[in-house]
């Protein structure tokens, strides 16, 4: 059996677990805006594999909110991996991909997973699959962690300033960020600011099902954009697929708030879908596409990389 590697890899975490043992290594995740992601990936793939035993390793599988797009890079990054946990083979991919394939066990369907950021992959039964959305946090990623901490941040700092309704979102906000006063500049000159930003969407949830109206209207405003990247994925689709199978995952849709309000508005809309929650997290898919021999549907998504003879 082949001896697989799984790497979960984001902005606020990275998982690795290892197909021979049940335990998941998490350490820090890697931003974007921390310099050289590829070594500092790399190193921290390494580290997990090291802290879990450093077990043998036929195939790393890694599922990247950061995975490089070009060539030269993909080469760069999977190389120093292969060197960091020995191993011959390494495949990369965007964390999209291993979403899909731990939220539908392979199978095809949509993927929404609500994370730091957004993954969303429509894998038709005989078409071409297409990443929906994303874009990262400064274009996209609509409805994730950071955009819905950053929505609480910014309505707390108008209220305070007077030049937005009040909201419990202050008390929240200074508790969360250590007092509003210079809280701009201490995130401007952070390292990790994504990472503390996102982690604030959990009290602007709480505070909704609190009855706080700037907190909810921030709510329904992510829940809008998750449903309006249903739509455009479910175009992905011939009318004779219907109904598509939806699994919804990640952390915030493991939340009531979040997750009702987009159920809601998928019951309400016309869009044919078979809603259920994912089947496993994206290291589950990350195991199970390592696997096979071929990625199979997943193929225009997932880069091979293979020692030399």
């Amino acid at each position: 059996m082949r001896r697989v590697l799984a790497i979960d890899g984001g902005q606020s975490a990275i998982r690795v677990r290892h197909s021979d043992l049940s335990d998941t290594v998490e350490l820090e995740g890697v931003s974007r805006l921390e310099g050289d992601t590829i070594r500092a990936v790399a190193a921290a793939v390494a580290e997990g594999w090291r802290k879990a035993g450093a077990p043998a390793t036929d195939r790393a599988v890694l599922g990247l909110t950061t995975a490089p797009t070009d060539g030269p890079s993909r080469r760069q990054l999977c190389e120093a991996v292969a060197e960091g946990v020995q191993t011959t083979q390494v495949w990369l991919a965007d964390d999209a991909v291993t979403g899909h394939a731990g939220a539908l066990s392979l199978d095809w369907g949509i993927s929404i997973i609500v994370g730091t950021g957004v993954a969303c992959l429509a894998v038709p039964p005989a078409a071409k699959a297409a990443i929906v959305g994303g874009h990262g946090y400064l274009f996209g990623d609509e409805g994730g962690a950071f955009w819905i901490g950053s929505a609480g941040l910014r309505a707390a700092l108008k209220a305070t300033d007077g030049r937005g309704p009040s909201t419990a979102l202050i008390a929240s906000a200074e508790e969360h960020f250590d007092g509003l006063g210079d809280v701009g500049d201490r995130l401007h000159s952070s390292q990790r600011p994504v990472d503390t930003v996102a982690r604030f969407a959990p009290d602007v949830l709480a505070r909704a099902t609190t009855g706080d109206a700037v907190a909810s209207a921030i709510t329904d405003a992510a829940a809008d954009e998750l449903a309006a990247l249903l739509l455009a994925a479910r175009s992905h689709f011939a009318p004779e697929d219907e109904p598509v199978p939806l699994a919804l995952g990640g952390r915030l849709l493991q939340t009531e708030p979040l997750r009702a309000r987009l159920e809601q508005r998928i019951a309400s809309g016309s869009t044919a879908v078979l809603v259920r929650s994912a089947d496993g997290p994206p290291l589950d898919g990350a195991l199970l596409l390592g696997a096979r021999d071929v990625p199979g549907r997943y193929r225009d998504f997932v880069y091979v990389w293979e020692a030399a003879a």
